[in-house]
């Protein structure tokens, strides 16, 4: 990746929102219903080639390929790319801590939260 801080990049198939963290699979959406599919394939995963920014709109018409020890998850072709907002970063797999997980949060979520997590 380049100088760029910023990370995070939501890759959109035509059902689902593939998140990344720079390589890395870190949450999956499902576009119609919003929800986060805690137990996708990719989940965890890594790229094996992603655009380097900013030339992120090559890649639309593209498949990601995510492999894994144990598994390979190839995505339907990505229609857009873009930046999560901030309370989407908060709700990836990636951000689960001391086994919590929070399936489908609410925009409230970090008034949920225990104490010791929202810290």
């Amino acid at each position: 990746m380049s100088d760029n801080r910023r990370r995070h990049r939501v890759f959109f198939t035509k059902h689902t929102e593939y998140h990344l963290r720079g390589e890395e699979c870190v949450g999956v959406r499902d576009r119609a219903s919003g929800a986060w599919m805690v137990q996708h394939a990719a989940l965890r995963l890594h790229a094996l080639a992603l655009p380097e920014l900013p030339h992120s709109s090559e890649w639309i018409g593209q498949r990601i390929h995510f492999w894994g020890r144990a598994t390979d998850v190839l995505t339907s072709p990505v229609v857009a790319i873009g930046r999560p907002r901030i309370e989407e970063v908060l709700d990836y797999v990636s951000q689960a801590r001391s086994g919590f997980i929070h399936e489908n949060p609410s925009p409230d979520l970090e008034a949920s939260l225990p104490a010791a997590l929202s810290a």
